[in-house]
């Protein structure tokens, strides 16, 4: 399959106009959910967080789990949320927002404790869109246990409106999935129940790319696999990268045949023969930026509104020129106070309704 015959892949879904449909990153896209950081907390600290986070936030979520946020940093975070929203917007797309929630409120089960929640600031960790279907995620931080609830008005709306919803078995996040004395074959989780975030999820029309990571096991992406059928085909891939959490900061499809990728990170796939691959420039963020969740890489993390515009990162420059001169629009939009919270364009939406069905784009064989 050629980078032109990848592009010439457009299929067109000629039936009524659907609440949901989304089968690949870049449609144009009609409806998305962006995120609210409001009301969050820190973390309440498990060892396998500690695969995963930068060392320097390990004793700040020890010691502050359950409670807020610093409110300044919040509250210049959601200004920046709500101008991506605007800017969406603008462009014409539909916004709609998750209902306000504390998240400070201790919670239990007959295993385990949390100090509070997290935030509902990140939609992208917890619902995969395929089709006509939304899909909740079975996440393995205890904290996130009830993250969805803040979605659940949508989640009914939509279903109300026709969409197929499934709910990923609810784990019971015991000791047993968790690797003790190291890793357990290189991950912080194992086999015992099915559990992932949606975000290292990737979809590519009737296939879906996948990484193993510290926080979705091989259990997991089989119950995906069955979840959404025989239609979509699930392709989990290697990638060089020790704090594996979420793949939208190694690789990410832009247009049809064009794909960014983290040059740390990305390993070859013949899944990709006949694609436009590129480098995403070193990050454009200061070295003494407050970073609570994640690396600088989270640059590459942006999201696309069709096949040929791009919402970055105002002032990631570097990045800015690379997809201008790989015939991109640019839509820039601040957003670093965002990062410090863990993620970027792509973490915090869902793209509910894109224009346009599920085609083949990747080389399978």
């Amino acid at each position: 399959m050629t980078v032109s015959s990848l592009a010439q892949n457009h299929p067109q879904d000629h039936s009524p106009a659907r609440a949901v449909n989304s089968s690949n990153e870049w449609d144009p896209l009609e409806e998305v959910i962006v995120g609210r950081l409001s009301g969050g907390v820190f973390p309440t600290w498990q060892e396998s967080m500690r695969a995963t986070m930068p060392p320097g936030s390990w004793r700040l979520f020890q010691e502050k789990g359950g409670q807020p946020f610093p409110q300044d940093l919040v509250d210049a975070a959601d200004e920046e949320l709500d101008g991506l929203a605007r800017a969406l917007e603008a462009e014409g797309v539909k916004v709609v927002r998750p209902a306000p929630a504390d998240h400070t409120g201790e919670f239990a089960t007959p295993h385990w404790r949390s100090q509070g929640g997290l935030y509902a600031a990140m939609p992208r960790d917890y619902l995969i869109v395929v089709g006509d279907t939304i899909i909740e995620s079975p996440m393995s931080w205890r904290c996130r246990q009830f993250e969805g609830d803040a979605f659940r008005p949508l989640l009914k709306s939509y279903f109300d409106r026709g969409a197929r919803w499934l709910q990923a078995p609810r784990p019971q996040l015991t000791d047993e999935l968790f690797a003790t004395g190291g890793h357990h074959d290189g991950w912080a989780v194992t086999e015992f129940e099915p559990v992932f975030d949606a975000a290292d999820f990737m979809r590519f029309g009737r296939d879906i790319v996948v990484q193993r990571s510290h926080v979705t096991n091989a259990f997991g992406i089989r119950w995906l696999q069955r979840a959404v059928g025989s239609a979509y085909r699930v392709h989990t891939v290697e990638v060089n990268d020790p704090h594996a959490m979420h793949i939208d900061a190694t690789l990410l499809p832009l247009a049809p045949g064009k794909l960014l990728v983290n040059p740390e990170r990305y390993v070859h796939n013949k899944l990709f023969d006949g694609w436009e691959i590129r480098k995403a420039p070193q990050p454009a963020l200061p070295r003494d930026w407050p970073m609570f969740f994640c690396s600088p890489w989270v640059s590459m993390n942006m999201l696309s509104l069709d096949e040929r515009t791009v919402v970055v990162e105002r002032q990631e420059e570097p990045m800015i020129e690379l997809l201008t001169d790989w015939g991109f629009r640019c839509i820039p939009v601040d957003f670093r106070h965002v990062y410090t919270f863990g993620g970027s364009f792509h973490c915090v939406t869902v793209d509910v309704r894109r224009r346009g069905g599920a085609g083949q784009y990747l080389d399978v064989g």
